[in-house]
């Protein structure tokens, strides 16, 4: 996923990401809430958005941060899979081509999920720290 996720940046003239411990941990507890509270948002559980941020540490009030999901079944929850949707909607494209990112957060669960079984559940987490 980073790699794909770097390529797609490259071939738009952008600055890859480097990888992020803080938001691969931020990331991994996002997809945790969205599998144990079985809310696929990025508020799983009524948690606040910036709260996995700030538990682990990366968002100190002068960071920016973004965040992509994606989920599919089989085939359909491959990385390949998840970047061709992130890069087919407007709004998740604009958050992988956002100019401004430096790190990059992964996490993948894999389970069943919203009464699917064979479920592939992707976080990318993107930041800039000062």
């Amino acid at each position: 996923m980073r790699c794909l996720i770097n390529w797609t940046r490259r071939r738009a003239g952008l600055a890859t990401l480097h990888r992020s411990p803080q938001l691969d941990r931020s990331a991994t507890m996002r997809a945790r809430d969205i599998r144990r509270c079985d809310d696929f948002s990025h508020t799983p559980c009524g948690k606040p958005f910036i709260t996995v941020f700030t538990l682990v540490h990366y968002f100190t009030g002068a960071a920016a941060v973004g965040e992509n999901l994606e989920w599919g079944q089989g085939r359909l929850g491959t990385a390949r899979s998840a970047v061709a949707h992130w890069l087919a909607s407007p709004p998740h494209r604009e958050i992988l081509y956002t100019g401004k990112w430096r790190d990059l957060g992964i996490a993948r669960i894999h389970a069943t999920l919203f009464g699917r079984p064979n479920v592939t559940l992707w976080v990318a987490q993107f930041g800039r720290r000062p």
